[in-house]
């Protein structure tokens, strides 16, 4: 089945040479002019991927990034920013209100047909995931993108904010660097040092909306990357239901 990608973008001209690229690449296109369209389209058609311009009539594209994310139709579904505003931080701030990557216009037909791809990718069902893992007290459901800790759940976090954590529950307690993060939960190399940044954004967020403090569960291991230990657990390791956890450390002579 074709997949589905709703552009929002008032420029009638671009939208149709957007529209003509996705087109090519076997994508069913749908369009919005406003920001306000865009969000009733979404939330009614539930396509599998959005790409938004910043710049819309009335309502803003980082206004229609947050209603669509704080909706539960629209939460799930892999946004992408395509603007020609590249004021510094504008990245960053798009992928804080929930955005999933940023591009900024003009932009290659096969770059963007990448980044298409990748994140689509991303949101498709994965079977060779284990189903659960458990880290201490920290569960994180594949299947549901559900994460729990000491049995409290947490459904709030966006398919590439669970992607990361769980990339990284599945190693601990070892680290794993930014680029190898963005290349498993991107899927893609990192285009730039600047991308990476957003490995960074997306663990702030994650660490927000399960109220985690920086020395707590998330960490960054200097020159490392980040990790996910329980609290004053070195030595944990990743549980896998169904698998043996091994042998733990061997004790010193004399204790």
């Amino acid at each position: 089945m074709a997949q589905r990608v709703l552009l929002i973008e008032d420029d009638a001209a671009f939208r149709k040479a957007v529209a003509d690229v996705l087109m090519r690449e076997s994508f069913v296109v749908s369009e919005a002019a406003t920001g306000k369209v865009g969000v009733a389209k979404a939330l009614e058609e539930t396509p599998d991927l959005i790409i938004l311009d910043l710049v819309l009539p009335g309502m803003g594209g980082i206004e229609v990034c947050q209603r669509l994310k704080q909706d539960l139709r629209g939460a799930s579904i892999p946004i992408l920013i395509l603007t020609g505003n590249d004021r510094e931080g504008q990245d960053v701030a798009c992928l804080d209100m929930g955005a999933d990557d940023y591009l900024t216009k003009p932009v290659k037909s096969k770059r963007l047909s990448a980044y298409c791809r990748a994140l689509l990718r991303r949101s498709r069902p994965d079977t060779e995931h284990p189903p659960e893992v458990a880290v201490g007290d920290l569960r994180l459901d594949y299947g549901r993108k559900l994460v729990a800790v000491k049995g409290k759940e947490y459904q709030h976090l966006t398919p590439k904010e669970f992607s990361l954590l769980y990339e990284l529950a599945c190693r601990s307690p070892e680290p794993e660097d930014r680029v190898s993060l963005y290349r498993r939960v991107w899927g893609m190399d990192p285009p730039s040092e600047g991308a990476l940044r957003t490995v960074d954004v997306h663990v702030r967020r994650v660490r927000l909306k399960l109220g985690w403090r920086s020395d707590r569960w998330l960490t960054a291991v200097s020159g490392r990357g980040y990790r996910v230990e329980p609290p004053g657990r070195a030595d944990a390791r990743p549980e896998v239901p169904g698998l043996s956890p091994g042998p733990g450390p061997r004790p010193k002579p004399g204790t």
